[in-house]
């Protein structure tokens, strides 16, 4: 049954404030007081008064009292207005806040990092933004381009490709959090050539063989090597970088799935831990080399395949599978990298041979 009676009060809350000081400004023009006078009869500096006035200032419980006195309005009064001052600051603070967190959270593979367990199963922008604080080591929203910086990378990116700094840090990072999670002693820059030479011989074995072998090998030497899914917006193959402590990282994405590729990012990578120590790279294969990078192509090419040896076999234009296979079987590894190799130099079509190479996926 419906029910008559008195309307309930609802009480007013505003969703606007001013500073105590413009109340005060009000109070001294209706007395014909100058600031300096009042300053006089409220036995306060005049700058406290003059940074009262422009909201600089907050009206504390002494000076309450003290306008009290001269003013007549009740501290109580003062005290609350600069109360709901600061209340209305802090909101107006925290819905900054907000919406700066959903745009920095825009700018990152939030869906990916969820997926991989980093961030929250939540769609509540302040415990994601929370993660993905805690995720970089980073304090606020201000601290993330220092800490983007401090990543800094050499990237070699194509042209053809658009790539994101936030997804590229955020994939960095994923690698690192393994790396860490590993056991790894200070790079031995003897044991690491000694690793690499093991480690190509391993070309012409399955994954499930070579594999945990390589990762032994290189955690021997004091680099971790690591596979991180790619991320959309990242268009990398691999990067070689350092760690405190005296040890390196080689983190590849399995991009591209089969071996010609995974080989050469690999031996590419050490080639930077090998030739560029203490510096950063992140490479994408179709990018524009440098200085370092072609050194670091020039030392993958010879390692895998001996530069003129390979130059010699380039020369006679090879047209059959069977010369493939036989002068990647005098060389000790898989027939799919010569075939790679071949067809980078556009010594032979990219639509031929594709047999011969093998396939290798990412597990979860």
């Amino acid at each position: 049954m419906a029910r008559f009676g008195a309307a309930q009060k609802k009480a007013w809350s505003p969703d606007w404030a001013v500073h105590p000081g413009e109340h005060l400004a009000e109070h001294l023009a209706s007395r014909g007081l100058s600031q300096a006078e009042f300053a006089r009869l409220a036995n306060m500096t005049p700058k406290l008064v003059s940074t009262i006035l422009g909201g600089a200032n907050p009206v504390t419980a002494e000076t309450a009292l003290k306008l009290e006195r001269v003013l007549g309005m009740k501290a109580d009064i003062w005290t609350g207005l600069q109360a709901d001052w600061d209340l209305h600051q802090a909101k107006a603070a925290k819905e900054v806040e907000a919406e700066q967190a959903k745009a920095t959270l825009a700018r990152f593979p939030v869906k990916v990092l969820k997926e991989r367990k980093i961030l929250p199963a939540t769609n509540e922008p302040a415990r994601l933004f929370d993660g993905l604080l805690q995720f970089f080591g980073v304090g606020g929203i201000e601290a993330f381009d220092a800490r983007l910086a401090n990543m800094a990378v050499r990237h070699r990116q194509s042209k053809a490709h658009k790539t994101s700094p936030y997804h590229v840090a955020a994939w960095l990072l994923l690698g690192e959090r393994q790396a860490r999670a590993m056991d790894i002693p200070a790079y031995d820059e003897g044991k690491f050539a000694v690793a690499v030479r093991e480690i190509r011989t391993l070309t012409v074995k399955d994954p499930e063989e070579f594999y945990p072998r390589m990762v032994e090998l290189c955690r021997g030497a004091g680099v971790a090597m690591v596979l991180e899914k790619p991320i959309e917006k990242t268009c990398l193959y691999g990067s070689a970088r350092w760690i405190e402590g005296n040890r390196a990282i080689i983190q590849m994405s399995l991009r591209m799935k089969t071996n010609d590729h995974f080989w050469w990012t690999f031996f590419h990578e050490a080639a930077h831990i090998t030739l560029h120590k203490g510096r950063a790279f992140a490479d994408d294969h179709g990018g524009e080399g440098d200085g370092f990078e072609d050194e670091a192509d020039a030392w993958a090419e010879d390692i895998l395949v001996g530069t003129e040896r390979f130059a010699a076999f380039k020369a006679t234009r090879p047209r059959s599978a069977k010369a493939i296979v036989t002068f990647a079987g005098e060389l000790g590894i898989h027939p799919g990298i010569v075939v790679g190799m071949l067809q980078h130099h556009r010594v032979i079509d990219f639509k031929h041979f594709h047999h011969l190479k093998a396939r290798y996926e990412l597990k979860d």
